[in-house]
């Protein structure tokens, strides 16, 4: 191969976000994946910023919102618009009534731990079936989870860096996790209420690309 052909094929160093301790995001914005890469966080990233927000004055609130968001996969305006009354039984057990873009209701599923704790937090809080379990808005969402990223000492995601902000990355990460558990693209993009395929195989690629990854990692040669 000609040594001009080798150069184009080099990913730049600079390029890469390397992870410099455990902590460190899983957030990576390289050439090699641009595109179609999703960025999000890993599901023990999630926990250390859930674990984070508890330390805030509204603390069991602040850490519920952050959980609702990752497990539903939802937007923010629809996780902070969540009622008790939304809490819906099917034939499977419990799920989430969400309204999304344009006003269109859907089911989704959430751990049954979450609704049970959910439903706990209504009790204490004395909410009224039809209280919001997050009365706030979205700049006080995104003040919350942008907290958590600082107390647990992850890097923020950026806009013109990674294409997601830090409550919407949440929504990405559910998604990925609920990919690698049950490997149905179809399912999550149910789950999402995607239009289209092609916006959730986007998911699928991710994680390909992360496994990838993660087998040529180790490969070790001896110098």
């Amino acid at each position: 191969m000609s040594e001009d052909k080798m150069n184009r094929l080099t990913v730049p160093v600079s390029s890469v976000l390397i992870n410099k301790s455990n902590q460190v995001s899983a957030i990576r914005q390289s050439e090699a994946l641009a595109g179609d890469y999703v960025t999000h966080l890993d599901i023990n990233q999630v926990k250390a910023l859930a674990a984070a927000a508890k330390e805030s004055r509204h603390g069991e609130r602040d850490r519920l919102l952050i959980l609702l968001l990752f497990d539903g996969c939802l937007r923010c305006s629809e996780a902070i618009s969540v009622r008790p009354s939304d809490i819906v039984r099917n034939e499977k057990g419990k799920a989430l009534k969400i309204k999304g873009k344009g006003g269109r209701v859907a089911l989704v599923a959430v751990s049954a731990s979450l609704i049970s704790e959910l439903h706990a937090y209504a009790f204490c809080q004395k909410l009224a079936v039809d209280d919001r379990f997050f009365p706030i808005t979205r700049s006080q969402a995104f003040r919350i989870v942008t907290a958590a990223f600082d107390r647990a000492g992850i890097p923020r995601p950026s806009r013109d860096v990674d294409r997601v902000g830090a409550v919407h990355i949440l929504r990405h990460s559910g998604a990925i996790e609920r990919l690698r558990q049950t490997g149905n693209p179809k399912a999550v993009q149910d789950q999402l209420r995607h239009k289209s395929a092609l916006m959730t195989m986007r998911y699928l690629k991710t994680i390909s690309a992360d496994e990838s990854l993660r087998i040529q990692q180790s490969v070790e040669f001896k110098w």
